[in-house]
């Protein structure tokens, strides 16, 4: 008897419809729905399932528009890029400490740096120097031939492009490490003002030029009459 009991009462279990869910939602004017079904324009603006005793079980966020996408895509582009820039930035602080014990070892090192760089720039020089010698020659040489209304031969315009482009490139590796210079003397000032920061150091004081002096009116000077001096007397001829 007991399991006959036992057996209905499981298909009644399973016979009895389960507690739907209810939904809440808004729509286009910010008016609240409650409903057991979510209608199909409204899935994609957020809504929140309840138990029977109206208390929020699950709740789903609105569909992101492509504006939003594009501002929340920026705005973790822009988190990814700050942490990367503060995690650089601790690395060159921890590097700028082990290699310097003193603000002043970094003007060493810039005069250093700046010295290798004058090294190569001379270089450059001296090549554009023994450039220029060949290239004076061939030019010399094409006037000879248009002087006496003479054809120039082929290899001479060859060999005068050729040295014109050489030496534009080495020209060209001077303009280069000029710019160098004045990036390493930007770098190594950034250094040094950092490295003044990290050991609580006071910056740098700029020399104040002092004022310029006040100049005191002279009174003016009565002019000096020149002496002119008196005519010497000639002495007349003895009469006879």
């Amino acid at each position: 008897m007991n399991r006959l009991l036992m057996i209905i009462s499981m298909g009644l279990a399973f016979s009895l419809p389960a507690q739907a869910a209810m939904y809440k939602w808004v729509d286009d004017k910010g008016k609240v729905h409650y409903g057991d079904t979510i209608p199909p324009e409204y899935a994609k603006q957020g809504n929140a399932q309840l138990d029977k005793s109206g208390v929020v079980v699950k709740k789903t966020n609105a569909a992101l528009t492509p504006e939003q996408i594009k501002a929340r895509d920026e705005a973790e582009a822009k988190e990814k890029a700050d942490k990367a820039a503060a995690a650089e930035q601790q690395r060159r602080d921890k590097a700028l400490l082990a290699t310097y014990t003193d603000f002043k070892e970094i003007d060493l090192a810039l005069q250093r740096n700046l010295g290798q760089v004058d090294v190569q720039i001379k270089s450059n020089e001296l090549r554009i120097k023994s450039i220029q010698g060949r290239l004076d020659g061939l030019k010399k040489l094409k006037a000879g031939f248009v002087q006496r209304e003479k054809t120039v031969p082929p290899d001479i315009n060859i060999d005068l492009k050729k040295t014109e482009e050489e030496m534009g490139r080495f020209r060209g590796n001077i303009a280069n490490l000029e710019k160098e210079k004045e990036s390493m003397r930007s770098r190594f000032g950034a250094d040094k003002v950092r490295f003044r920061e990290l050991k609580g150091l006071p910056s740098e004081a700029v020399a104040t030029p002092a004022p310029a002096p006040i100049a005191t009116p002279t009174p003016p000077v009565a002019p000096v009459k020149p002496v002119v001096p008196a005519p010497t007397p000639v002495a007349s001829p003895a009469k006879k």
